[in-house]
């Protein structure tokens, strides 16, 4: 669990944790991760394309690099810029579940889990299966419609014992105006067996990704080419009454860019970025409930024709206790850190849970988080953007309350919290004039409320959530900031299921913003539907159904409508 090294088995947890299962994942029906996670209430999802091509991901108003991402727990964040975290070689279809905890959670993960923690986690198929998609996209521009297409095939074989799952897919994309095509090849392994009393499981996943970057970073038509490599090992055996994890895990990405297509020579960067490390625990009954305790490293490098050649090691050891008491469940833990650039960092955590009755339960959180700035932030140098390497790390404490209950039938969950940050980190500048600077902004405070629902209406199943982020603007007159007040400052989403003659159903999403950044604000509003075959299942889908007009990044506008036939064979 991502919350936690305790057994929840034994240990009820103490936290807001929203867990996406296989079912729910099919039922949503999303077309990549991020169209995924943008479904959950509190996740931001800020996209540069479709299907995925760049994705900035923040939580509950944290930014997208204030949010850790793991892989079967296996950390994936991306030393040189988390604009790339999101490059991973899996599909929804890939996954058995999400995890999803909200707020901090540096005392078990260490660097950057300011706002939450998503772990991903792979599921072991079984038989083979073939997923297709065909699909058409305006040009918002006014030019010819484009095409688009995406294909993965999954294998999977073996028993409870040992297996292994191969997924391997292709994606190709015309765009929705110039110099917005994509073409992505991917292909992840997942591997079990039992193996010397304990058992091992591996992942490996790769991911070559090229796409048109219109103004994603310049008002220019530029080309990225990204690589993601990745994979790790984890082995668990019970000694006793003792359980002992250890982990191994290596990422390697390269990122090329030229401001110009046409002419690579005006403007080019390339950067290669490895991140790796190991890490081991134990975990028991000790003195009335359960103990974890073990200790992590990390190693990041960089080789970058812009940002120069940098390494830097983390390290750092971590202890948990949980316990039970009648209707209470107490949580506590703690973590020491020592950063290359930062130091020593520690952050404990306390969570206290009750349950009301059988319906309901309630919690309390009080936590510190703390992350240092990417290599970009303190390196990179461009007419518009100029890092710095005086930076300091980020520090923040995060206190939340929360509880869920049933009430007239609605499953309801909601948690209000505040957020107090020191030495935030972004990019400002005078209004309007290049270039941006990383810079320290001092202290910062985040306040808000996340409410999540759900009820059968009869024939139509219900799922609504919503969440208000009101963060303390501390800039000076005459200046601006380029992420931290990105965020929405207003975000619902709504989910109905229905059925329709001839075993048909409909699943409509609404995804509504109302950012605090000069975007405007709007509801887009998807339609899947779906029909049974004795050989799988087939859907027509349309996304941005009304053909609205909407930016996620300031000067990056998104597909207006654009529909898809999708097929799911199971061979």
């Amino acid at each position: 669990m991502s919350s936690t090294r305790l057994s929840t088995d034994t240990t009820p947890q103490t936290r807001e944790v929203v867990i996406l299962d296989s079912a729910e994942i099919a039922r949503r029906g999303a077309s990549s991760i991020a169209d995924l996670l943008a479904t959950v209430a509190g996740l931001d999802a800020q996209t540069r394309g479709p299907f995925g091509t760049q994705v900035d991901l923040g939580m509950d108003g944290a930014t997208y690099s204030q949010v850790v991402i793991l892989v079967d727990g296996m950390r994936v964040n991306d030393p040189q810029t988390d604009h790339h975290t999101l490059n991973l070689p899996l599909t929804p279809a890939d996954l058995d579940r999400v995890e999803i905890l909200h707020g901090a959670a540096s005392s078990v993960h260490g660097a950057d889990a300011v706002g939450g923690v998503i772990n991903l986690v792979p599921r072991a198929a079984s038989g083979v299966r073939l997923d297709v998609a065909t699909r058409r996209i305006d040009d918002i521009d006014g030019g010819d419609a484009g095409t688009g297409s995406d294909i993965n095939l999954r294998i999977g074989t073996g028993n409870e014992r040992r297996g292994v799952t191969l997924s391997a897919g292709r994606l190709r994309s015309d765009g929705y105006r110039e110099t917005t095509d994509a073409d992505e090849d991917r292909l992840f392994l997942l591997g079990h067996s039992d193996l010397g009393g304990g058992r091992l499981s591996v992942q490996a996943g790769w991911q070559d990704k090229g796409f048109g970057a219109r103004d994603f970073y310049a008002p220019f038509p530029s080309r990225e080419w990204t690589t993601a490599h990745l994979a790790g090992a984890r082995y668990e055996r019970r000694v006793g009454t003792t359980m002992a994890t250890s982990r191994v895990y290596v990422r390697r990405h390269t990122d090329r860019f030229v401001l110009i297509e046409s002419d690579p020579s005006v403007y080019e960067n390339n950067h290669t970025s490895w991140m790796g490390g190991g890490e081991a625990h134990v975990r028991r009954a000790m003195a009335g409930g359960q103990v974890a305790a073990g200790a992590e490293w990390t190693r990041e490098e960089i080789d970058s024709s812009n940002l120069g050649e940098h390494t830097r090691n983390r390290w750092g050891g971590f202890a948990e206790y949980g316990t039970t008491r009648g209707a209470w469940q107490i949580n506590a833990g703690l973590r020491a850190d020592h950063h290359q650039e930062a130091g020593w960092e520690a952050a404990p955590t306390v969570s206290i849970g009750r349950r009301l009755n059988d319906r309901s339960r309630a919690y309390a959180t009080i936590a510190r988080a703390y992350r240092a700035p990417s290599f970009t932030e303190f390196y990179y140098t461009d007419p518009n953007n100029v890092g710095n390497p005086d930076l300091a790390a980020e520090r923040s404490w995060q206190y939340e309350i929360g509880a869920s209950t049933l009430v007239a039938q609605t499953q309801w969950q909601g948690a209000i919290f505040l957020r107090q940050e020191q030495d935030l980190v972004d990019y400002v500048r005078a209004t309007d004039t290049p270039p941006w600077v990383a810079q320290n902004l001092g202290e910062m405070q985040t306040l808000g409320v996340r409410v999540s629902g759900a009820r059968q209406f009869g024939p139509v199943d219900t799922q609504i959530g919503y969440t208000f982020v009101d963060k303390e603007q501390t800039l000076a007159s005459g200046l601006q900031s380029k992420y931290v007040f990105s965020h929405p400052r207003h975000q619902a989403n709504v989910r109905l299921r229905h059925a329709l003659p001839a075993q048909i159903t409909a699943d409509w999403s609404v995804q509504a913003r109302e950012r605090i950044a000069p975007l405007d604000d709007y509801a887009r509003v998807d339609l899947l539907v779906r029909r049974p075959v004795p050989w799988g299942e087939l859907r027509l889908r349309a996304t941005n159904l009304f053909d609205d007009h909407y930016e996620e990044i300031l000067g990056v506008p998104l597909p207006g409508r654009w529909f898809g036939v999708e097929a799911s064979l199971n061979l």
